[in-house]
């Protein structure tokens, strides 16, 4: 095989090389296309966290009638979470099961039976 024919694949992969070589850019160009790029990657970014944003339902919504109070992660997939739904304060645990409502904090029955029993156990009384 001659010599030239081995060449010849490394020359031809120099052409391009060399064409872009010849051109030239002033620097105000090349800050141009550099700033619209930029341009293009903030827009979308933005874009897309006004999607995601309106997705998930970050921020504020319509009505404010469920309010987290507090999250207690107990172990890996379970947790406590206290909220409030229209004034009343409920306790819900939450696993890989799904949700279920422990208990209701804002029921007046409760906190009077707790009262009676705070009452009792520090006079004594059983």
């Amino acid at each position: 095989m001659p010599r030239k024919y081995v060449l010849l694949p490394f020359g031809l992969l120099q052409t391009p090389v060399i064409a872009h070589a010849a051109e030239i850019h002033s620097m105000g160009s090349m800050l141009g296309k550099t700033l619209w790029a930029l341009f293009i990657v903030i827009g979308l970014i933005l874009i897309l966290y006004a999607l995601v944003r309106k997705k998930i339902g970050y921020g504020t919504t319509g009505s404010n009638n469920i309010r987290v109070i507090e999250i207690k992660p107990i172990v890996p997939k379970n947790t406590l979470a206290l909220i409030e739904v229209q004034g009343k304060e409920l306790l819900i645990g939450i696993s890989s099961n799904g949700m279920h409502l422990l208990a209701d904090l804002s029921s007046p029955a409760k906190d009077r039976q707790f009262q009676e029993v705070l009452k009792e156990k520090q006079c004594g009384i059983k």
